[in-house]
């Protein structure tokens, strides 16, 4: 691992990357549960983070404090291959310990205007999440939130019917909600992030600087840097 500045890890390959952001996800979550008696996290689709949720599920800890929730998902039926759910239960949840009860994702099955009135209302209920997971699109997006896109203000999950990226329905958490973390961790894999990675050196103003919460890392896998 090599320290770029403050907040920019560098590491040589993806599986590396993926089992130091475990251990210190692992970190947090002991210390949140042994303070507060639970553990909160939003997880993130994408391949970028297969590995890390495989090393998760192989893993010790007081799963039963854990709660999940996740950034976004498309709005297709359940079970469908492009759902950020189905490979996050097949590689994790599904065998994991920690509580169907304490798993809240969005039901993106029921359209955009119910999915996203039964998010806000399960968020409604959260404070601050103690870990927030974001996985940086060739673009620059994060979630769902795209470039150039312009999004409600004051809302805590928002829809977007015209994604550039197939499927073009989706329901994500809104910049604002996502930003009430007491830490944010953006995973940067790939040779097509390049450009953005580029741009962010450049302090260009994407989406995935929008959201830092309270503390911010980025984890970027050298493949990903000019």
């Amino acid at each position: 691992m090599k320290i770029l500045n403050d907040n920019w890890l560098i590491f040589d390959d993806k599986m590396s990357l993926s089992k130091a952001l475990a251990q210190e996800i692992l970190n947090i979550a002991k210390k949140s549960i042994s303070e507060k008696d639970f553990f909160s996290i939003v997880l993130t689709g994408g391949q970028s983070v297969l590995s890390l949720y495989k090393i998760l599920s192989k893993s010790d800890s007081n799963w039963e404090k854990w709660h999940i929730y996740i950034g976004d998902e498309r709005c297709v039926p359940m079970g469908h291959k492009d759902r950020s759910d189905r490979v996050i239960n097949k590689i994790w949840l599904n065998n994991s310990l920690i509580p169907k009860k304490n798993i809240y994702f969005i039901k993106a099955e029921l359209g955009l205007t119910r999915a996203q009135e039964e998010y806000e209302r399960i968020l409604r209920k959260v404070n601050k999440f103690d870990v927030v997971l974001l996985s940086m699109g060739e673009d620059g997006h994060v979630a769902s939130l795209f470039p150039g896109h312009v999004y409600p203000k004051n809302q805590k999950v928002i829809i977007d019917n015209n994604s550039p990226k197939l499927p073009k329905q989706r329901v994500s958490m809104s910049y604002q909600q996502l930003n009430k973390a007491h830490y944010v961790f953006k995973l940067i894999i790939g040779e097509t992030k390049k450009k953005s990675v580029a741009l962010l050196k450049q302090n260009a103003n994407l989406p995935i600087t929008k959201v830092t919460g309270k503390c911010e890392k980025l984890y970027v896998c050298k493949n990903a840097i000019y």
